[in-house]
């Protein structure tokens, strides 16, 4: 029976998101109206109010607003471009030099963003189209752009990680830095993949006259720019890695660094560009809290009618392989990431994935980094990968096809990496240690 009235839940829930209703009222409405046709009357309802109003008012999730805020303020204030242009003169000389750049820009930026998106809309606004006047594809461009901004949630800051740990009640810290290893992994696949094709289409690729006159002394002019975001990046995650501070916190002082390097050193920050930052924070951060509401009372909706209970314990039953259960969690994740948001696969299918993981004895924090992977897939898979849409906006006169031509070897890329953390669970715990 609780099988068959979770299938009708996910039904349900499908439906109303295929019909345009926004992922948090989706969730609102299956959960209440799950607990009141199960409970019969009003009183199954007596603790939506108190699970809603406990879930957003957590202090861990202080930390979504102010990531979100920092990322703004990079990408807004003009550092991101500056950013850019610093590694394409240190990579010049190094084969596909401006698309390595592209990806170790998104890779830098990603430890102070926490998302994918203003990761590759930040990078992606200059990069393209400074490799199409160097000859790179408008494939081979856009996509290392919407690949390289899919790092923005496997490194850390990252806002999954942030409603992954809140959903499945585990430590921020220890998924923040259980994600370094495999992120770097990852961007160091990206890029070997990059050099090894640009070998191959050398020809191609034009070399325009100003380009040929960098000096060593531009290379080290270049470091400057590079530097007040590699203080940036220490702040958040050496403050956590040294316990000097909790997640919530390095985002408080994230935050006032880089507001402090936007206004006080560059001197870029404007009343309109304030503005502009406020306004973005506010619509990002309402969205991942609404979702982040609508998911905890989903989930107690879940719980409360016995469906997650029996799915885990029938699940746990199978008389299977766990590796063959574990590739199933990984197909159903790929699958949905065809035709979700990250986000809201992450609040409807932990509920349910958490306490299998449980049953089976693998760590909630690994599994956390491969959900996040598979999530790092989603945004990039047709038709509803996000990375995809934020590079068309930014490039409108390159089509959807091209783009997502130019995603799939990366695709390949992180299903290999997916394989490696998979198998060898140390690339994400060995670093965690003490962290809280």
């Amino acid at each position: 029976m609780e099988i068959w009235v979770g299938l009708a839940m996910f039904a349900a829930l499908i439906t109303l998101l295929a019909i345009g209703v926004p992922v948090a009222f989706g969730l609102f409405g299956v959960g209440i109206g799950a607990l009141y046709l199960q409970g019969g009357d009003l009183d199954a309802l007596g603790l939506v109010a108190p699970t809603l109003w406990g879930s957003i008012t957590s202090f861990t999730l202080t930390a979504v607003p102010l990531f979100i805020l920092m990322g703004a303020i990079i990408s807004v204030s003009g550092m991101g471009s500056r950013l850019y242009t610093s590694l394409a003169t240190l990579m010049h000389g190094v084969p596909g030099g401006l698309i390595v750049a592209t990806t170790l820009a998104c890779t830098i930026m990603a430890a102070v963003s926490g998302s994918s998106v203003a990761t590759a809309g930040a990078i992606g606004r200059f990069s393209v189209n400074e490799m199409r006047r160097f000859g790179y594809r408008d494939s081979t461009s856009c996509g290392a752009v919407a690949a390289g901004g899919t790092l923005g949630i496997l490194i850390p800051p990252s806002i999954p990680m942030i409603v992954y740990g809140i959903v499945a009640e585990q430590s921020i810290g220890k998924l923040f830095i259980a994600g370094i290893v495999p992120g770097l992994v990852m961007a160091g696949a990206f890029i070997t993949y990059q050099v090894i094709s640009a070998l191959r289409e050398q020809t191609r690729i034009k070399r325009p006259a100003a380009a040929l006159n960098i000096s060593w002394r531009d290379r080290l002019l270049a470091l400057r720019h590079i530097g007040p975001i590699a203080i940036l990046i220490w702040i958040i995650l050496g403050s956590i890695y040294q316990g000097i501070a909790t997640p919530t916190e390095a985002a408080a002082l994230g935050a006032l660094a880089s507001l402090a390097l936007s206004a006080a050193i560059y001197r870029e920050l404007d009343s309109r560009k304030l503005r502009v930052i406020l306004q973005e924070t506010a619509r990002g951060s309402v969205m991942v809290l609404m979702i982040i509401a609508g998911a905890m009372v989903f989930g107690y909706a879940m719980t409360a009618t016995q469906v997650a209970p029996v799915i885990s314990r029938t699940v746990a039953q199978l008389d299977v392989s766990p590796w063959l259960v574990f590739i199933a969690i990984n197909l159903l994740l790929i699958f949905l990431g065809c035709f979700m948001e990250t986000l809201s696969i992450i609040v409807i299918t932990t509920p349910i994935l958490v306490p299998i993981i449980t049953m089976f004895g693998w760590d909630l924090i690994w599994f956390g980094i491969i959900l996040i992977i598979n999530m790092e897939m989603a945004l990039i898979t047709p038709p509803v990968g996000l990375n995809l849409f934020v590079v068309q906006g930014v490039v409108r006169d390159v089509s959807l096809e091209r783009i997502i031509m130019g995603t799939l070897p990366y695709v390949v890329i992180m299903l290999i990496v997916l394989a490696l953390v998979a198998v060898f669970p140390g690339l994400a715990t060995a670093l965690i240690g003490d962290v809280r």
